[in-house]
């Protein structure tokens, strides 16, 4: 029987931290996890911030930046969007079955959503969920976003490139049209969401407390979605342009002298507002982040 658990937090890193424990035992699956971000740009396993996200415009407008342990794209995150996180026992996910049975709950309440080739969810031609997956040998959970009432002019400018690099290895997004679920549904809130598919389960919500904080595999995910080496020194292969040619970026090391590439280490090799405009202060985030709730 798939049960139905909903986050309190809105802390995105957190809640991830909470995907992970759950997808490496902490919980009996299956299970359907939801939760609610603060406004946030999340980030896909193999994708490059610069590349995918307006820096600046993250960091004026309190926006967070995540990097999420599955692939795909670079999605938004806000009060009105509902995060979901089907978790089941199987190694192997069915890659359709979710998005199918999620169009089924919203078909009951007359809410009409068609599945792309990419087993997104879109209405109307324009596109309203995407989803991404994990693996690990004894499980894996597919989860997603779905737009109930987000503020899509924060969404798309959010979404802008900071920097196009010369040469990457990373995996670029698919942008796409979007909608939310109050454009062709006025008044349907993200907790009419959570009912309607946990009625589809013939199950009730139930909320997670927060004597999972302290446990030791939550915090170590934590510790690590929050880090310099994960957040930033996971960032596949990128050339830059600089006054001393081409400088090649690794991991968020530059190459040739062994430096984490920021506001520092290129200083020289960059004009001002070149470096203002790729390395804004996100000491803000930093801070807030690490207060775990």
């Amino acid at each position: 029987m798939m049960k139905v658990l909903t986050s309190p937090f809105n802390n995105p890193f957190l809640n991830l931290a909470l995907e992970d424990h759950f997808l490496r035992g902490g919980a009996d699956l299956p299970l359907l996890f939801f939760y609610v971000n603060r406004p946030s740009v999340v980030l896909g396993r193999f994708q490059n911030p610069w590349l995918e996200t307006n820096q600046p415009y993250l960091v004026e407008n309190d926006i967070w930046m995540v990097r999420r342990q599955s692939g795909g794209g670079c999605v938004f995150h806000d009060e009105g969007n509902l995060n979901f996180s089907f978790i089941v026992p199987e190694g192997m996910i069915d890659r359709r079955k979710h998005a199918e049975v999620l169009k089924e709950a919203f078909e009951k309440a007359d809410i009409h959503l068609e599945i792309s080739p990419r087993n997104d969810l879109w209405m109307d031609g324009r596109k309203i969920s995407g989803s991404a997956y994990k693996q690990t040998k004894d499980a894996s959970f597919h989860h997603g976003t779905f737009l109930v009432s987000s503020d899509l002019a924060k969404l798309e400018e959010s979404l802008k490139h900071t920097l196009i690099p010369k040469n990457t290895k990373s995996i670029a997004s698919v942008r796409s049209k979007v909608i939310t679920l109050q454009e062709r549904h006025p008044g349907v809130e993200i907790k009419d969401v959570i009912d309607l598919v946990a009625h589809h389960f013939k199950t009730i919500p139930y909320e997670i407390d927060g004597t999972l904080l302290s446990m030791p595999s939550v915090q170590e995910s934590f510790q690590n979605l929050t880090s310099w080496e994960w957040l930033w020194g996971e960032t596949p292969l990128f050339e830059i342009e600089t006054k001393d040619g081409l400088m090649e970026i690794r991991k968020g090391i530059i190459e040739k002298t062994g430096e984490k590439f920021d506001q520092y280490s290129m200083k020289d090799l960059l004009p001002e507002s070149e470096l203002t405009k790729l390395f804004p202060d996100f000491s803000e985030q930093r801070r807030s982040s690490n207060q775990i709730l």
